[in-house]
């Protein structure tokens, strides 16, 4: 048989079956949609076993709360009875209390009366002894402001000395008022700082060495008063002031009476100014 007529009939025999056999690209495109469907599938059965995991935790969570509720209220109903016991022990009590007082009604209200009659008797004498004080008062105020300078600065110094602060106060205001630039006045002043320093009243003293430095700026205790200041506000651990006063002091009294005392603590605080044991921050 001849050849070219034999491969057109193979050709027409051959070509219905093509239909029954599946391309490579059908076959991965195939595989690709099952991996995804797989994919699919696992995900979502780790998602339902997260969720059955979480809803079991969310149950047990549920249970705990019923629980804690149940005995939230058990002791509040515990609370409740024990609180009533009580209110009825204080009811009886007050009871008999009540029966109590109303025994010795009597006796209690003598008693009270006398000692009422004893506390006016104590304070008609008492008020007595104040007007005598107040009128008392009213001629030593009235005597104070008779005395000189140098008496009321007298009065002050004594007054410092047995550490009577308000009265010191009240008779140095007069001397400031009656006269202010008096030498008494500023020696009075110059006292006070001392009295305060030696009592360790280092507040009053700063108040009065201020006062003395703006009444008396060159008066014959400036130096010494600028040295007291300085070492008050040391004490404060002020190092921000008590610097600036002892290098205010040295330059303007450079042969002055506390010169060594006052170079001293001034190397001390400038060295030991960032020590919060020594100067505040």
């Amino acid at each position: 048989m001849n050849v070219r007529l034999l491969f057109p009939l193979v050709t027409v025999l051959l070509l219905p079956s093509c239909a029954w056999f599946v391309s490579r690209k059908e076959a991965d495109e195939l595989g690709q949609r099952v991996e995804r469907v797989s994919s699919a599938f696992a995900a979502r059965s780790a998602d339902e076993a997260t969720l059955r995991e979480n809803l079991t935790r969310v149950k047990l969570e549920l249970e705990k709360i019923r629980e804690e509720r149940a005995g939230y209220r058990g002791r509040q109903v515990q609370f409740m009875e024990e609180t009533r016991g009580r209110l009825d022990d204080l009811t009886a009590r007050v009871q008999d209390l009540e029966k109590l007082l109303a025994a010795v009604t009597g006796r209690v209200d003598a008693e009270l009366h006398a000692q009422l009659q004893a506390v006016l008797a104590a304070l008609a004498t008492r008020a007595a002894e104040l007007t005598e004080l107040e009128a008392l008062s009213r001629e030593v105020a009235w005597v104070s402001t008779q005395l000189k300078p140098e008496e009321l600065a007298e009065v002050v110094a004594a007054l410092a000395a047995a550490k009577q602060w308000k009265l010191a106060h009240g008779h140095l205001a007069l001397l400031l008022q009656r006269h202010p630039g008096a030498p008494q006045t500023g020696a009075a002043l110059a006292g006070l700082v001392e009295a305060c320093v030696a009592a360790s009243e280092f507040a009053k003293a700063i108040l009065y060495a201020d006062l003395y430095r703006r009444q008396f700026p060159t008066g014959p205790a400036a130096d010494r008063v600028t040295f007291r200041l300085a070492q008050a506000h040391a004490q404060f651990m002020d190092c921000a002031k008590a610097i600036p006063t002892l290098k205010a002091y040295l330059a303007a009294y450079p042969g002055g009476t506390d010169l060594q005392a006052a170079t001293a603590l001034l190397e001390h605080l400038e060295k030991m100014r960032h020590s919060r044991q020594v100067c505040v921050p």
